[in-house]
């Protein structure tokens, strides 16, 4: 009887840690990245009387309660889950994030990222997200060398349009005034540009700033309508007040005509640009960091690190939706996108992958076990106090 005690209660802690796992998984439901567990149960068997070991002699062994071998992990893939966030990823096939606490390397499908105050990618618990360096270490991913785009002075001009082909001034001048550049302080820098047709598709060009100081002269050849290959371009240095120079390109081989009575010149684009400051960050899915600045040029920083294993059993559970690999656990690290690696999808996280129905359908049978188990005890308690009152009389 006192056995069959002993096997009730290990009924009874076998099925109440099963309603822990199953509880757990529950309260997880909502937690982005979270991997559901299960606990695996095996019967216990003890030896046979007089020292035999159990099945010697071809005798069964005896039973001996309920075993618990342990939880197994599900790595099944998430609900996916549009955040529109730019810096959220979800990851669409093989692989894991890999992040840092303290020392610890741990191992995450939970795609939650922002910048710390440091300007360090990390995860909502702290745990900063690792990429590779040129290398192949895994470094932090970091605003670093990032604050601050620099300016760029302007290099080339394109214009488009038409000059006036009149020669009896004033009509014969096609005149552009405001046309803005930069120097490589990244200050604006503004010039005038005057083109007089003297007849036969010869045009003198000046170019003056706001003031009317003359910077540059030239002559620019047109044939049947088009530059000529000398003149499409018209290349001279300027020094602005700033005291700055730097040489400029007006670039006249993207579309300017001399095919029309009235002139439509226009400036088409300058490559120069001011400094600009950080206005937003996104990774992309390759994994790199790209970030956004106030004069409309963008940067690219660390590219994220993945992390994949032979068997992702050798992963154990950690806390914060995060997998601790045993020791000695060999790991390999790549690229999203690379090899066997999923690729990433910005704007995306992946959710936890319970399925509510499968649980609370196990949550019944655990509680069913246990109410057996409880029976099991109470009447094996019933049974010796039977006994007991047998002896009294």
């Amino acid at each position: 009887m006192l056995d069959t005690i002993l096997i009730g209660t290990s009924g009874l802690l076998g099925h109440a840690q099963g309603l822990r796992t199953i509880g757990n998984n529950l309260a997880n439901v909502n937690t982005p990245g979270f991997k559901g567990a299960q606990l695996d149960f095996a019967n216990l068997v003890n030896q046979e009387s007089g020292g035999r070991q159990a099945g010697a002699d071809n005798r069964p062994g005896r039973g001996a309660g309920l075993e618990t071998l342990g939880t197994r992990i599900s790595f099944q893939a998430g609900m996916d889950r549009a955040t529109g966030n730019p810096l959220d990823l979800s990851i669409d096939g093989n692989g894991f994030y890999t992040l840092k606490r303290g020392e610890q390397l741990l191992y995450s499908r939970a795609g939650d990222f922002q910048f710390d105050r440091d300007g360090v990618l990390t995860n909502h618990s702290g745990d900063r997200v690792q990429g590779l360096d040129g290398h192949g270490k895994l470094t932090d991913i970091t605003l670093d060398n990032l604050q601050r785009n620099m300016p760029k002075a302007t290099s080339k001009v394109t214009f488009s349009g038409s000059l006036n082909t009149a020669t009896e001034a004033p009509a014969s001048q096609t005149n552009l005034n405001g046309v803005t550049v930069y120097d490589p302080a990244g200050e604006a820098v503004l010039l005038n540009l005057s083109f007089l047709h003297k007849g036969a598709g010869d045009y003198a060009l000046t170019v003056t700033d706001p003031a009317g100081k003359t910077l540059h002269v030239s002559n620019v050849k047109f044939t049947a309508g088009f530059p000529s290959p000398v003149s499409s371009e018209v290349t001279f240095t300027h020094t602005p007040a700033s005291g700055n120079p730097f040489t400029l390109t007006l670039d006249l081989s993207q579309g300017v005509t001399s095919l029309a009575q009235t002139s439509s010149l226009a400036m088409l684009a300058q490559d120069g640009y001011r400094a600009g400051l950080p206005t937003g960050q996104a990774i992309g899915s390759d994994g790199k960091l790209t970030v956004y600045y106030s004069n409309g040029q963008s940067a690219t920083g660390e590219r994220i690190a993945l992390a994949n294993f032979l068997n992702a059993d050798d992963l154990e559970q950690g806390s914060g939706s995060t997998f601790i690999a045993r020791q000695g656990v060999p790991v390999r690290y790549g690229f999203a996108g690379s090899e066997d690696f999923g690729k990433l999808v910005p704007g995306h996280q992946e959710g936890s992958n319970i399925d509510m129905a499968s649980e609370f359908s196990n949550l019944i049978l655990m509680q069913r076990g246990y109410q057996a188990s409880s029976h099991v005890i109470s009447t094996a308690n019933d049974m010796i106090q039977q006994l007991f009152e047998m002896k009294g009389r």
